[in-house]
């Protein structure tokens, strides 16, 4: 909400405004007013100027010629006054440095305030001078518009009618020569304006767009920015930075990378919604570049910011921000550390779905460490429609340096210049140091490592990791800050005092968010549980000391940023008795309420510390740590915390588990305590488990095996639907978690059981007839993984014919062909169901030598896929079902189809790969391959011959596959070793595919010989 002095203020400048825009105009005979509308176009009414061809205006002091040039109308001698419109258009023969007012788009609402800026002879001083008037809008008065309120003296006629409620000029007033009345008055609205003079309008609109300065004001844009996402206040230069605060809060300057101008072009492309994932190991610039990014867009007249921790816990958050967008403002809003976001960025999605404007142009970016499984979690959770456009891309871990100089030795002179040492020399070894480092981060805290290490006087060796140098750094800084503001404090005396300082430090990070006086409590808390034959140091000082080095708005506490500096300070802490006591004690103290709370707060507070422990136990990314000796300490110490308080950790522990791409240590923490837990613990944790396969299978199963085996006290229809869809689930999850095929036909009894509930289902009520399709499908698919043909096939033909069912019931409540336009959701969802069920069905069928059928189910499916509106889950469902086509047409013989099929495929590969290089550059290879193969079947050997040429070359440009890729990379190779003796244009080729090939056999049978690791399951082709 703007508050008084905000509107204030506004409406202030708002005058200042139109009073800079405001003429006199001096006509022969008489006083009027008029504004500019462009630098050299004023806007009056035509009595003002009547039977003139020129004029003189004054202007912020300067008297001027001006020609008129347009009057509307004419002026009837034997009218008493002038007739609508009553507008004249004046050219000042000396333009002026001004853009105009911005004229509004339509008139006055009944009731609304407005202010006039104009000249009269009616003031105190002698001669026409300045003049305003507050009037209230009455209501229509046959085309005009009439006001009451002030005294509308002559010299106001043509004046500019301000609109207080949108800040522009809703209209020009009007006052006749010969009018008696002076209480209240006229005004010509301002669409006569803009149907009189269209271009000048247009002209007056391409002007005023936001980053303009009327504009601007008008919609308030820096104030809903400082709502949204706060103001940019300098930061208190009474203390210097930390050295990990000197990492994170600007110290070194911007460096330009490619993908900013990628992402400058993403905003300004033309769909109204678009979202990105942008996903990068710790350490690659996300935040730096997303923070670069915003203020770029706010520069060019958006709003922009990073969404703050628990914005979206405050209703007006998401108001203000549809209000903005309504308000016709673009919007660009990214949310760090995405994993952790899902429900703020889904309830934002639902509230924009639901109340934002019809057209709008708002960018979402997430921010994380890895794509999946955080994008299957998104398509779980998100309408399809907003993630038609969206796009995933990997950001580079680091960036060029500027000119010739590397970027360690730019960072450390920046530092060195920062840190009041600008003479200090490079190490001749940072270059060659900083070169063994994989991410920006890096490099920056290996440079600042050699600043602060020179500084004092020591010699500095590029040994080690740099993040834990700086974090010794950072708690050297903060050690000596304590035993400065606590000088009699024994507790940080010598080494066994910086080692538990460095246990206090932690925990603004484990325990973010909480205000100080409340932080404090929970240093208390944690010390006396930790270290309890101790005497306690003076906590509210500890508390001060903590706000004095890490401040944060509204009386909070900072954590340590980066993030992973306060990982490694996670691992060291827990790793060290000195550093955290009886370390279960630590944690479970850190999750104990300080006073009583309510358990959503609790839980919130817990999800928030296990995503740090989870980033410090290498759950995030490719890069992590994967190995260190304080996991077994963290994990032992985190399994005790959930033994105690199990009620939220568990959920906490299942909320981070589901968007982490290696949750697994996370995962065998919770298995012993969910074995014992309460029935209603398990359901909680059951709702938060991810409906796609991840590393928290192992979890699910449990769960849902627990929940299954509880005895059914009602048996209601809604128990029945809810026992149904664990069933689905756990066996699902079973099939994910089977390498052995161990667990196959426990996953077919579930599937059999949800079947058979799903029919009485039907039978019972006549509804659920979509829950018995999927139940029918999914057995199917798990029959055919456990090699079961035949009766997968009975199965899928059952499922087909209700989905088929359930579309023709859609497409005839809407009255609508299967192909025509976009549907709604359910329209969507009933079109991709069948076209999945179809297309799996062709594929059992080409495993039972049924190619013909095959091939006309394939064909169908991608008749519906074309019939369904854009989206995430559309792209993905029409490249499976082209995919079986392809190869229905190659089994059929219909070798042009194949051709043209498989030439389908690879179009929608190119573009999605381009789009989503992360989901479908690894399966681009793949499309060539089976392209080149149907060219090659029908005898145009050197199409054939450069498809699969691109194929292995792009299959050496991915990581090392699976057997099933070595064994296509292989297959690829001996065709263009064939090719290429066959094509006399490409057979200096040859050589080079017969050597590679040779070199796979080789290394294939070292391997062998050697006792390689065995291949895991091959990936199922995900037809759910």
């Amino acid at each position: 909400m703007i508050d008084d002095n905000a509107a204030w203020q506004r409406r202030e400048e708002l005058s200042r405004l139109a009073t800079s825009h405001t003429v006199a105009i001096d006509a022969p005979g008489s006083l009027g007013s008029g504004f500019l509308v462009s630098e050299d176009t004023v806007l009056t009414c035509a009595h003002v100027v009547q039977g003139c061809r020129e004029v003189s205006v004054t202007t912020q002091g300067l008297t001027i010629t001006a020609d008129v040039i347009e009057v509307f109308p004419e002026h009837d001698p034997a009218a008493r006054i002038h007739g609508f419109p009553d507008l004249a258009l004046l050219r000042l023969r000396e333009p002026q440095p001004l853009p105009g007012v911005w004229l509004g788009d339509r008139a006055p609402q009944e009731g609304a305030e407005v202010v006039v800026h104009g000249f009269s002879r009616h003031t105190l001083e002698s001669g026409p001078q300045p003049d305003s008037l507050r009037l209230h809008v009455a209501g229509a008065s046959g085309q005009f518009v009439r006001l009451q309120g002030d005294q509308v003296v002559p010299g106001f006629s043509g004046s500019p009618v301000l609109d207080l409620r949108t800040g522009r000029v809703c209209g020009v007033l009007k006052t006749s020569r010969d009018d008696r009345q002076v209480s209240g008055g006229w005004l010509v609205p301002v669409d006569a304006v803009r149907s009189h003079f269209p271009d000048l309008a247009e002209a007056n609109d391409e002007y005023h767009r936001t980053g303009t300065a009327w504009c601007d004001l008008a919609l308030d844009r820096d104030g809903r920015q400082a709502r949204l996402f706060g103001r940019d206040r300098p930061r208190s230069t009474r203390r210097p930075p930390t050295p990990a605060q000197l990492l994170t809060h600007g110290a070194m300057p911007f460096l330009d990378r490619p993908e900013l101008a990628d992402l400058r072009q993403w905003c300004d492309d033309e769909p109204d919604l678009l979202l990105r994932l942008l996903h990068a190991p710790g350490g690659s610039g996300k935040t730096r570049l997303a923070t670069e990014l915003c203020r770029r867009m706010y520069e060019a007249g958006w709003i922009a910011g990073i969404v703050e921790r628990k914005a979206m816990e405050r209703p007006e958050w998401p108001a203000e921000l549809t209000a903005a967008l309504a308000a016709g403002i673009p919007a660009l809003v990214v949310f760090d550390y995405a994993q952790a976001r899902l429900e703020d960025i889904c309830a934002l999605l639902d509230h924009v779905d639901r109340h934002g404007p019809e057209r709008m142009r708002l960018r979402l970016l997430l921010l994380a460490r890895a794509d999946k499984p955080l994008w299957q979690a998104l398509q779980s959770r998100v309408d399809d429609w907003a993630l038609a456009d969206a796009s995933v891309v990997q950001l580079a871990r680091t960036v060029p340096a500027p000119g010739d100089t590397s970027l360690a030795v730019t960072a450390f002179r920046v530092f060195a210049d920062r840190l009041g040492h600008p003479r200090l020399p490079p190490p001749r070894t940072l270059e060659a140091r900083a070169d063994r480092e994989d991410s920006l981060l890096g490099v920056l805290a290996l440079a600042l490592d050699a600043v602060l290490t020179l500084q004092q006087g020591r010699t500095w060796s590029p040994a080690g990791d740099p993040l834990e140098r700086i974090c010794d750094h950072e708690i050297r800084v903060w050690h000596s800050s304590l035993t400065a503001w606590l000088p009699g404090e024994t507790a940080f005396a010598g080494e066994s005092g910086r080692l538990l300082a460095a246990g206090l430090l932690l925990v603004p990070t484990l325990a973010s968010g909480r205000q100080r006086a409340d932080l404090v409590a929970v240093l208390e808390q944690v010390y006396a549980a930790a270290f309890p034959h101790r005497p306690a140091p003076d906590m509210l000082r500890v508390g001060t000391v903590l706000g004095a080095l890490y401040p944060a708005e509204g009386d909070l506490i900072a954590p340590l940023r980066p993030n992973r500096i306060s990982e490694v300070l996670a691992r060291r802490v827990l790793s060290t008795p000195e550093s955290s006591g009886h370390t279960h004690a630590y944690l479970t103290a850190l999750l104990t309420p300080t006073r009583p709370t309510p358990v959503e707060e609790r839980f919130e507070a817990a999800k928030a510390a296990v995503e740090v422990l989870a980033r410090a136990r290498g759950c995030t990314t490719v890069g992590r740590v994967t190995d260190h000796p304080a996991h077994r300490a963290l994990d032992t110490a985190l399994a005790r915390a959930v033994a105690e308080q199990p009620d939220v950790l568990l959920p906490a522990l299942a909320d981070n588990g589901a968007v982490l791409p290696h949750a697994e240590p996370l995962a065998a923490v919770m298995l012993a305590a969910l074995e014992s837990c309460a029935p209603p613990l398990l359901a909680a944790v059951a709702r938060r488990l991810p409906r796609y396969p991840s590393s928290m299978s192992p979890v699910s199963v449990v769960v849902l095996r627990r929940l299954l085996d509880l005895p059914d006290a009602e048996f209601t229809e809604a128990d029945q639907l809810l026992r149904l869809r664990r069933l689905v689930g756990y066996s699902l999850r079973l099939d994910d978690i089977d390498h052995d095929g161990g667990r196959s036909e426990a996953a077919l009894t579930a599937a059999r059981q949800a079947v058979g509930l799903s029919r009485d289902l039907v039978q019972q009520t006549g509804r659920h007839l979509p829950e018995y399709a999927a139940a029918l499908h999914n057995l199917s698919l798990l029959l055919h993984h456990a090699g079961h043909t035949v009766p997968a096939l009975e199965q899928s033909r059952s499922a087909v014919a209700h989905y088929e069912e359930l579309l023709a019931e859609e497409l005839l409540a809407q009255d609508l062909p299967a192909g025509a336009g976009p549907g709604n959701g359910l329209r969507q969802a009933r079109l991709l169901d069948t076209a999945t069920a179809l297309s799996f069905l062709a594929v059992l069928r080409l495993e039972d030598g049924q190619v013909d059928a095959a091939h006309g189910e394939a064909t169908r499916s991608v008749r519906l896929c074309e019939a369904a509106g854009p989206g995430a889950r559309q792209e993905d469902t029409l490249l499976s079902c082209v995919e079986v086509l392809a190869e229905c047409d190659r089994r059929t013989g219909r070798i042009a189809e194949a051709v043209t099929s498989a030439d389908h495929v690879v179009t929608l590969l190119r573009e999605l790969a381009e789009r989503h290089p992360g989901r479908y550059l690894a399966r681009l290879p793949e499309g060539l391959h089976r392209q080149a193969l149907a060219l090659a079947g029908a005898g145009r050997d050197r199409e054939a011959y450069l498809a699969m040429r691109e194929s292995a070359q792009l299959r050496e440009d991915l990581p090392p596959g699976d057997r099933q890729r070595r064994a296509a990379q292989r297959q690829s190779l001996r065709v263009l070793a064939q090719l290429s003796g066959e094509l006399r244009e490409f057979a200096d080729e040859r050589k080079s595919w017969v050597s590679q090939l040779a070199a796979m056999s080789d290394h294939d049978e070292r391997g062998r010989l050697a006792g390689g690791p065995r291949d895991g399951r091959q990936e199922r082709h995900d037809h759910r």
